[in-house]
């Protein structure tokens, strides 16, 4: 058995020798007692930040994720009022199976009595990981309540007023949004329901992919040290991730 942080990782088959594998298993629990914690959220991610699924966990605490390809993969846990963790990156050879524990640490949750109602109301958007980056303090939310008394019908017109966002006409008509990067205002990657989208800069607009009247809630991530591990690191520019009503 080979120890790494809270993870502790042993073959699947009988002997000690750690094995690469495309498939992982094993189950979720609270460090100190090692009771089992229901509906924990994992995330297996490729080692260029892209999300290649993620599970829930079951009330025993299983889970079981998979590759389709060999590579090198890492994995996040999390579960609200625990603070997440994640490890790797291993190396996942052609069928091979590997068996894993993740042990998380409580974290006190400070929720507000709004995030309170939508956590009842939304639970797609607690699967989804939506309220534990909101609870972080990083990025900016659009939670169901704000989208229920904005003023306007437009999506693009969320961004308005916002820091580090800048507007332009698109040469095919319709604002164009921009988020603050490293080199200066670029095209931000836009999340729709965990799905990377297409985003034609010259033509789209943030209305024409994601309809304000489908919109759950969105969140705003600049630069690539404030995009969340589970939506990966494509650009230096920042992410724009929609969840919407059809989920």
């Amino acid at each position: 058995m080979t120890v790494l942080g809270s993870l502790f990782v042993c073959a699947a088959a009988a002997g000690v020798r750690c094995v690469e594998a495309q498939t992982i298993r094993g189950h979720l629990m609270h460090r100190g007692d090692d009771q089992p914690i229901d509906l924990g959220l994992i995330i297996m991610i490729s080692e260029n930040g892209d999300s290649i699924t993620s599970t829930l966990t079951q009330s025993d605490g299983f889970f079981e994720v998979s590759s389709p390809d060999p590579g090198n993969y890492l994995l996040l846990a999390a579960s609200l009022g625990y603070r997440e963790a994640r490890v790797g990156l291993f190396e996942l050879g052609e069928g091979g199976e590997i068996t894993v524990e993740f042990r998380l640490w409580r974290e006190p949750l400070t929720i507000d009595g709004v995030m309170v109602e939508s956590l009842v109301q939304d639970g797609p958007l607690v699967t989804d990981g939506f309220y534990r980056r909101m609870q972080r303090g990083t990025g900016h939310f659009f939670t169901p309540t704000d989208l229920a008394e904005a003023s306007s019908a437009r999506t693009i017109d969320l961004f308005h007023g916002l820091s580090g966002v800048r507007m332009r006409m698109g040469s095919g008509g319709g604002e164009r949004l921009l988020l603050r990067g490293a080199s200066g205002y670029c095209v931000p990657t836009v999340f729709i329901d965990r799905a990377r989208v297409t985003w034609n800069e010259t033509r789209a607009t943030l209305d024409d992919i994601v309809p304000f009247e489908a919109l759950r809630a969105g969140e705003v991530h600049r630069g690539v040290s404030g995009i969340p591990i589970e939506f990966g690191s494509f650009n230096d520019c920042g992410i724009l991730v929609f969840w919407t009503k059809h989920r």
